[in-house]
């Protein structure tokens, strides 16, 4: 349940964006620059490398942030397994039981969106 009232929101792929400039930068200068040598190709080899080691770095944050909303679900599904078991209505256990359900769409959501940017980074790849 989201404690603060506030939707949290996993990092998209903490320092990536950072990363991926300096690389994008590195290669422009390096690649653009007047020197004409074996470097040149062995530079680029690396920095693809460089790419492709944080690209991947992302995706495993990604999921990880992706298995917590599961995590989140599941206790959330948890706490909601003695909803209901009778036909009594209690005003403060309906509207918490509201309240968790919120809950979960928000983390499902999330998830989702979790998992939809892990698969435009491997498309990426």
């Amino acid at each position: 349940m989201t404690m603060s009232g506030k939707e949290q929101q996993a990092p998209s792929a903490p320092g990536g964006t950072d990363i991926a400039a300096a690389i994008h930068l590195v290669r422009n200068v390096v690649l653009e620059s007047a020197l004409d040598c074996g470097c040149r190709d062995r530079v680029h080899e690396a920095l693809r490398e460089l790419e492709d080691f944080e690209r991947q770095r992302n995706i495993v944050k990604l999921l990880a942030a992706a298995r917590e909303e599961r995590r989140k679900i599941a206790l959330l599904t948890e706490m909601l397994s003695d909803f209901a078991e009778d036909d009594t209505v209690d005003e403060g256990v309906v509207e918490t039981a509201s309240l968790m359900f919120l809950d979960i769409a928000a983390a499902a959501a999330e998830g989702s969106r979790i998992l939809r940017e892990t698969l435009s980074l491997r498309a990426g790849e």
